[in-house]
Order: structure tokens, then sequence, then C-alpha cells
């Protein structure tokens, strides 16, 4: 399979020379679903930012399906589908309007058979016309990966998509990011620091530390993994250096 995001030594730091990110090298593969783990202070959020084109990177190039996100901005974001961690939907717009208007964002012409079949998909049609803040926090995040998938994306970014919901809710989101990895042929990252949503939704796992890339492999051999770094991780030992 093709490589649909490529990471080619990315290095990105602040003021004072502080390294967010050092010469990071990751491939994905089309097709792939992996959850993207570390510390506070690890990367996560700088390569997230990066990819998505929020923060500009000091050196290295990022490409998604052969195209540079710099270069090419537009054009592979309407192939990425972003669920952030702070949803910025329309408080006082409908579901049905929330999702509608992610497609004319990026010039998506109206479907509206499509979002009918989506939103019945996700459990939101009887929501349909809800306003947003009378949603709980559970189905609002059902309504940002409702946004997401309306572009009808080939590449999926979750940013810690079950933070703050309850183990049923929690269940029930990591069984809908699986459904559309394998239903909707796309390939899926999932950053988040629970472990249940790393063992439901991901096949691989990546670690950042420090800003460089820690671990690399299956969710099996992570979670069994005797590396000193990832076995402080795993046991929430936030105070190791490495």
């Amino acid at each position: 399979m093709k490589n649909i995001l490529e990471i080619n030594n990315v290095t990105k730091f602040y003021k004072n020379s502080v390294k967010a990110l050092e010469n990071v090298n990751l491939n994905i593969k089309e097709g792939e679903i992996f959850a993207l783990l570390g510390p506070n202070g690890a990367g996560k959020s700088t390569l997230i930012n990066s990819i998505c084109g929020i923060v500009n990177f000091n050196t290295g190039t990022i490409k998604i399906n052969n195209m540079d996100i710099v270069k090419n901005y537009r054009t592979t974001r309407k192939i990425t589908g972003i669920v952030p961690q702070e949803l910025n939907l329309e408080s006082f717009e409908t579901v049905w309007n929330n999702v509608n208007y992610s497609r004319g964002l990026f010039g998506k012409k109206p479907d509206h058979n499509y979002i009918e079949k989506l939103l019945k998909q996700l459990s939101l049609w009887d929501k349909k016309d809800n306003k947003i803040k009378e949603l709980s926090g559970g189905m609002k995040k059902r309504v940002g990966i409702a946004r997401a998938i309306a572009l009808n994306p080939e590449y999926m970014l979750y940013d810690e998509p079950t933070t703050g919901l309850d183990p049923i809710m929690t269940d029930s989101i990591n069984r809908l990011i699986n459904n559309f990895h394998s239903n909707g042929n796309v390939t899926s990252v999932v950053v988040t620091h629970e472990m249940k949503t790393v063992r439901d939704a991901s096949e691989r796992v990546i670690m950042l530390h420090n800003g460089k890339i820690q671990f690399d492999g299956t969710t099996d051999t992570f979670l069994n993994s005797n590396d000193p770094t990832v076995v402080a991780f795993l046991n929430g030992d936030s105070t190791y250096k490495g």
C-alpha cells in the first residue's frame, strides 16, 4: 500500500530554542489506524498541529498523498477530516446546519442524502433539528465526527476523542472510529492518552517522548514493551525523563 502521510525530518523549535519536535520521521500507509501517544510536553500537539497546517514547523516536510501540505494546503485539507479536542461547533445552530456547513467550507457540493445517511449512522438523525447547546458532551463529539466525515475524507485525525466522556460513551465513540475506519476506506490517526482507546481503536502505536519518536510498533507490542520510557508512561509516571 502507498504512504498517505509522510513526515520527513520535521523539527519545530519555539522561543529560547526549545525543541518541540526533533527530526521526526514517520510514514503512514493507506488504510492504517494508529494511536499517537506521549506524556505532556512530548510534542503530540505540535506534531498534530503541524500536520493540520496550524503550526509552521522550522525544517522538514509533511506530505499527504504525496502533496506538500505547505504548498498544497487547501487541496490536502479537503481530503483530511479533523475532529479537534476543542470542538468549534456553532452552539445556536442545529445539528443539520453544523454538519452541512463543514462541506461548504471546503467547496464540497451539498449532498443532503449523504448527510441524512451519515446522521442516521451516528444516531444523530433524531437530533438533527436540535441546537448544539442542547446536546450532551457525547452527542457533541458525535456531531464533531459527523462534520469531519461529511467531507468524504481519505484521512481522519481524532484529537483526544474520548476525553471527559463516561465509559459507555467512550465505548460508543471507539466503535464509531472503528466502524468508519473499516467502512469508509480511510486512514485514521487517534491522538489519545486513554489506554482503553488505544486497545479498542488502534492497530499501531507511535509514542513521542521529548520531541522524538520513542516507540513505533503494534499495539500489542507497545502494551507489553520492556522499554523503560514506555513502561513509565504506561504506569502513569509523568516525572520520568528517559
